[in-house]
């Protein structure tokens, strides 16, 4: 079986070149992060919020720390309060992320565009919901904290932590966000 691009010439690739320079790959929009509905929520104070895109390579001599992974007994650079807060819920899951249903490639897209959101809206913690996958072994719930602790995620994450059973259990994660610090 033959197709139409294998029998072209040069002058139809110049043109089929010409037609498809500038063509981007559809990726829809996000909502917006919703406000999660905690009936322990207090009101919030308004907050300036600072637009850093995470895609900016980290210059060489400004090393981030990586997140603190809860999950896996890592305390080292959070206090203990606010380790027990996010370990129990008691922190208010400000946004949430439903990854059920996606592909891994789909999933790390998403993942990446939420937290960029999270971050320029100035929201301190959110939940990300993997699911477990069969058998407890999801391809999301695997992959979504190492993408988490690496960059360019890395540098906006604070710390993970599995989430209480009531907000998804093994199958979701609490993902505390750093604060990004005022200059001038």
């Amino acid at each position: 079986m033959t197709f139409p691009q294998d029998n072209m010439d040069d002058d139809d690739e110049a043109v089929w070149e010409r037609l498809t320079r500038g063509i981007k790959a559809y990726e829809p929009e996000l909502p917006p992060i919703r406000p999660a509905k905690s009936p322990k929520a207090k009101p919030k104070q308004a907050r300036r919020a600072t637009a850093v895109p995470s895609s900016q390579p980290v210059p060489a001599g400004k090393q981030t720390s990586q997140p603190i992974d809860l999950r896996s007994g890592e305390k080292a650079g959070i206090d203990g309060a606010t380790r027990r807060r996010l370990a129990q819920g008691q922190i208010p899951i400000e946004g949430r992320l439903d990854l059920h249903g996606l592909t891994a490639a789909q999933a790390e897209r998403r993942l990446a565009r939420f937290v960029d959101q999270a971050v320029r809206t100035g929201v301190r913690c959110v939940l990300v919901i993997t699911g477990k996958g069969s058998e407890g072994k999801g391809v999301l719930r695997r992959l979504v904290p190492l993408w988490l602790k690496t960059q360019p995620l890395s540098s906006q994450i604070l710390a993970i932590s599995q989430a209480r059973q009531a907000d998804g259990g093994g199958g979701a994660l609490y993902v505390m966000l750093r604060r990004k610090r005022q200059t001038g």
